[in-house]
């Protein structure tokens, strides 16, 4: 009987070992390949035009209205013109639309469409989830305010913001909650 039990033991132990690792190696392949694909569409005309200047956002961070806002006020584009042929400004907009945060259409930056205003602001800055997002930076920096697009520079904080990687756990070295205090 001693080897009956032994045996079992043996095998229910190889069973168990051999699901972990293939449990294992699966979740290994799937994040593998999870993290080579691009988390939204590339435009090489959006990227050359609108990344000359500053980030090209990931076209998922806005909804629809807000593209169009942006897109209509280029000769006034937040200070600063960004006028371009009709062309290019119809190939962007189309672009935009078409990949543009959606309800009903899952993302990783579905977050932003909560508590979103039926008339959606231009700037990232003002969404209701990036500002709940963000609300805690100033006290673990510990100031009252931060200055005025201080949080506009995604990279600096994002080391991969251009892929549309915006995960607390991956903020660049130096910023971020690693290195703030704890309160």
């Amino acid at each position: 009987m001693n080897a009956d039990m032994s045996n079992t033991r043996w095998a229910i132990g190889s069973v168990l070992l051999g699901a972990v690792l293939v449990f294992g190696l699966y979740g290994i392949v799937i994040n593998a390949t999870e993290s080579e694909r691009e988390l939204f569409e590339q435009d090489a005309v959006y990227i050359e035009e609108c990344g000359a200047c500053h980030l090209a956002y990931p076209p998922g961070l806005l909804p629809v209205q807000s593209w169009q806002g942006i897109m209509l006020g280029l000769e006034d584009h937040f200070g600063e013109s960004a006028e371009t042929d009709a062309e290019t400004a119809a190939h962007i907009t189309n672009y935009l639309e078409r990949v543009a945060l959606q309800k009903g259409k899952p993302s990783p930056m579905s977050q932003m469409l909560r508590n979103m205003p039926d008339d959606p602001p231009l700037r990232i800055t003002e969404f209701p989830a990036f500002i709940t997002a963000h609300d805690e930076i100033p006290k673990q920096l510990q100031v009252e305010k931060l200055a005025e697009g201080f949080l506009s520079p995604c990279a600096d904080c994002h080391r991969e913001a251009a892929s549309g990687v915006f995960d607390k756990d991956r903020l660049h070295p130096g910023y971020g909650p690693k290195v703030w205090a704890d309160d």
